[in-house]
């Protein structure tokens, strides 16, 4: 007769053991690959992102230098623009100056006696001297009064007037200084 044993044995229970640790093993090896792939997710996205801003960061750093360039075209275009201004009045001044001395000379030589002649005519800063010779002192007189008379001068004084002789010509003159204040 056959005999069949219907207790549990041993070996049953070891199999089913084995079982249990291969379901766990594999569970564990799922969460391991599960996590190491989470992992390189996570760690390929940060290295992506530390990419990006890095290539934001050099985007920016080519920007930051076009515009610091930007800028110092407008300082240097601010500092000629300056300077042009400067040159332009300096230029409109001396326009306006330029007629002073040619008015200066016309309203001399207007007034001018016939037997008076200039020797020399400094102007600084509105005050003018004058050095002349003329043949008497009333023609002297006739010029300061032809000056007084004139409205663009004023304060005309005598400095010197001294007899001398023109010894090539025998002929006695008359050296003379003025002093006198442009009216403008």
């Amino acid at each position: 007769m056959i005999r069949i044993n219907l207790l549990p044995t041993a070996k049953a229970k070891r199999t089913k053991t084995r079982t249990e640790l291969q379901t766990q093993l594999l569970l564990a090896g799922v969460s391991v690959g599960l996590t190491v792939i989470l992992c390189g997710y996570f760690w390929w996205q940060l290295n992506h992102q530390i990419t990006m801003l890095r290539n934001d960061q050099a985007r920016a750093t080519k920007e930051r230098d076009v515009l610091r360039e930007k800028v110092k075209e407008v300082e240097n275009y601010e500092a000629n623009k300056k300077l042009l201004e400067e040159k332009n009045r300096i230029i409109e001044q001396l326009k306006r100056n330029q007629s002073g001395p040619v008015h200066l000379l016309d309203e001399i030589s207007k007034n001018l006696p016939e037997r008076v002649w200039l020797v020399s005519l400094n102007e600084q800063e509105g005050k003018i001297d004058l050095a002349g010779r003329a043949i008497t002192n009333a023609d002297i007189v006739d010029f300061i009064n032809n000056l007084k008379r004139s409205p663009f001068f004023k304060d005309v004084q005598i400095i010197e007037s001294k007899q001398s002789n023109d010894n090539e010509k025998k002929i006695v003159l008359y050296d003379f200084k003025l002093a006198c204040t442009i009216v403008l």
